[in-house]
């Protein structure tokens, strides 16, 4: 991924050149809410939030649009894949809008005709690198998130701490370091495949003599970690940012080797129960509103212009790493077998 630092900044000229297609596409997303505020809710199926993140998300898209409630099912990539393939299998039709941290998963649903094809009026409003993710439209990068290093500042100093992925495999990190697992955390497994990459699987084979906590979650790295249960760990950045602000001992660390950039896809269920609800969560979470509540959160939000919390760094400051779509595809199933044989899980 490149990103400069101009794409993080809107200037007066590009502004007043938006400000026409921004009118129309206020328009637009007014003859929505119109059209969805006789269905009165939508269900969305969440996975790179947190819970108490997807929460407030959902309560901010009720205060723009009174009238439609946000049904939050939040659960790991793997997890959220399970239940709606279950409701596909039932004949139910639960969910709206998908948000995975998996593009693997959105790939198979546009293959099987599970998706609804919807060009939002706000999609070429993102940063570039973060736009036409699909061809025909069934689906959309919503947010991007950091998997880095974190660490209790409260057990390990600063200078201490890891600067690059091998470090967490120094002996003195054994028993104390934290990860999750690529079977069912979709950042994991993006996060595992480009450590396969740079460092060959021999990386988790010596992660194995580390005894390393392993939750299903990349979110559980951040939970153990604040509590000292274990002490380092690879995590996703804004849990860990979101969890110091509030005054927990733990810091994070952008690796030397590369920061993963994980880009997580949403797209609308073809036999969605709320189409027309669906279709305006779709355009709220390529919005302003919705990149604001991320940037509160800690995250890295995918439109210019955006402020960012203390101690986020902009994607231009840090070297990043991302896996391309053949890789999520393809690679982390593989990874996935080998892992659970490995680690007996």
């Amino acid at each position: 991924m490149s990103i400069n630092r101009r794409t993080f900044v809107v200037t007066g000229l590009a502004a007043s050149a938006l400000a026409p297609r921004l009118g129309m596409a206020q328009d637009a997303i007014q003859a929505l809410y119109e059209a969805a505020k006789s269905e009165g809710e939508i269900t969305w199926y969440v996975v790179p939030l947190a819970s108490e993140s997807a929460e407030i998300v959902g309560q901010k898209f009720t205060e723009l649009f009174p009238g439609i409630k946000v049904n939050v099912v939040r659960s790991t990539a793997g997890v959220a894949f399970q239940r709606l393939n279950q409701d596909i299998d039932s004949g139910v039709a639960n969910c709206d809008v998908l948000t995975t941290s998996s593009i693997a998963h959105a790939i198979d649903l546009k293959s099987r005709d599970l998706l609804m094809a919807y060009t939002p009026v706000r999609k070429t409003e993102v940063i570039p690198e973060f736009q036409n993710l699909d061809a025909d439209d069934m689906f959309h990068v919503t947010t991007a998130g950091p998997m880095c290093i974190v660490y209790n500042t409260d057990e390990v100093a600063e200078a201490d701490a890891p600067k690059n992925w091998p470090d967490l495999l120094d002996p003195k990190w054994k028993d104390k370091v934290a990860i999750g697992h690529p079977g069912f955390s979709g950042y994991v497994g993006i996060w595992g495949v480009k450590m396969e990459e740079l460092y060959g699987y021999e990386f988790f084979e010596k992660m194995l003599d580390q005894n390393p906590y392993i939750g299903r979650s990349s979110i559980d790295v951040v939970t153990t970690t604040v509590s000292g249960e274990t002490i380092v760990g690879a995590g996703p950045a804004a849990s860990s940012l979101a969890a110091a602000s509030k005054g927990n001992p733990v810091a994070n660390v952008y690796p030397t080797d590369g920061t993963v950039i994980i880009t997580s896809p949403s797209g609308i269920l073809a036999n969605a129960p709320h189409p027309n609800a669906a279709k305006l969560f779709s355009e709220f979470l390529l919005g302003a509103e919705f990149n604001e509540v991320i940037a509160e959160q800690f995250g890295t939000p995918i439109r210019a212009g955006i402020a960012l919390q203390p101690g986020v760094p902009a994607l231009d400051e840090i070297k990043v790493i991302t896996a391309t779509p053949d890789q999520i595809v393809n690679d982390i199933p593989e990874l996935a077998e080998k892992f659970r044989d490995t680690f007996g899980i």
